[in-house]
């Protein structure tokens, strides 16, 4: 069953958090985009572009789903909650910082002297 399967014709303004996660719906490496893509508000070739999908599709199956928030978290934070980070890429390639057009510290210098440049234009979203 999935995510959408879930609403009734009067329900489609469920907010993200309303949706619960059954562990076997994201058994599959599609559904498991399909869903995340729902929940995170970034569309699959987005997620995919991060090169952590199937990282993060091991993750969420290593652990049994609580709720669509760990799922979110884990994109946009790149770790499961209460954990560290899965990886060093998975932290620097975690949705949040896409959201606010920034680059994580320490994962690119910036050069010398770039602190008296104006920041960078960020695409929009």
């Amino acid at each position: 069953m999935s995510v959408s399967d879930d609403r009734t014709a009067g329900d489609e303004d469920l907010a993200a958090s309303d949706w619960h996660l059954e562990h076997d719906e994201l058994a599959d490496l599609d559904e498991f985009l399909r869903v995340s893509a729902e929940l995170t508000g970034f569309d699959v070739p987005e997620l995919r572009a991060t090169g952590l999908a199937r990282e993060h599709h091991r993750t969420a199956l290593a652990h049994p789903v609580r709720d669509d928030a760990a799922l979110v978290h884990l994109w946009y934070v790149g770790a499961w909650p209460g954990e560290a980070p899965t990886s060093a890429r998975a932290h620097d390639q975690g949705l949040a910082w896409r959201t606010f057009r920034a680059d994580p510290p320490g994962s690119a210098a910036p050069g010398f002297g770039s602190w008296a440049e104006e920041p960078r234009a960020g695409e929009s979203r």
